[in-house]
């Protein structure tokens, strides 16, 4: 792992984990209703991908989210380097993960999320740099809602 890259993974692991302790008042949860699901990280990675066309290696490990002392996702898998997809096993985990980025103030997270899944762009906090994929058009193609969380 790159210096830069084992430099975001902390800052951002400290990010999740120290949000509970600096939260602010929640953004709105995700409404849920009608959104697509998947059965497995590959089914959802085939559909991201054929999206964003992903990165065949992408550098880094995706940040764990973690709630009450442990992960909140069951499977995850990056697209790009600061760009990753989620797998939740029930829409609790969903939400709290949920409520974790947006009570971050560590800056925009943009996000689009289904039923059990969620891809998050953590392009700004690891390089200060906006994100490069089109995260509406992402959502409405697979019947998902976007979200800017943070602050």
């Amino acid at each position: 792992m790159t210096k830069r890259g084992c430099l975001l993974e902390v800052a951002v692991s400290t990010l999740l984990v120290a949000v509970p302790l600096t939260a602010c008042a929640p953004q709105d949860q995700p409404r849920g209703e009608n959104l697509r699901t998947f059965s497995s990280i590959d089914e959802a990675y085939v559909a991201v991908n054929e999206i964003l066309g992903c990165e065949a290696d992408p550098a880094g490990e995706p940040i764990v989210p973690i709630g009450d002392g442990v992960p909140l996702t069951s499977a995850q898998k990056l697209c790009f380097e600061n760009v990753q997809l989620d797998l939740y096993s029930d829409q609790k985990a969903l939400q709290e993960s949920y409520r974790l980025l947006s009570d971050s103030n560590q800056g925009k997270i943009h996000l689009v999320h289904g039923m059990n899944w969620m891809v998050v762009d953590f392009s700004r906090l690891g390089s200060g740099q906006p994100s490069t994929w089109n995260a509406e058009r992402l959502a409405k193609e697979l019947n998902g809602e976007y979200a800017s969380v943070g602050t």
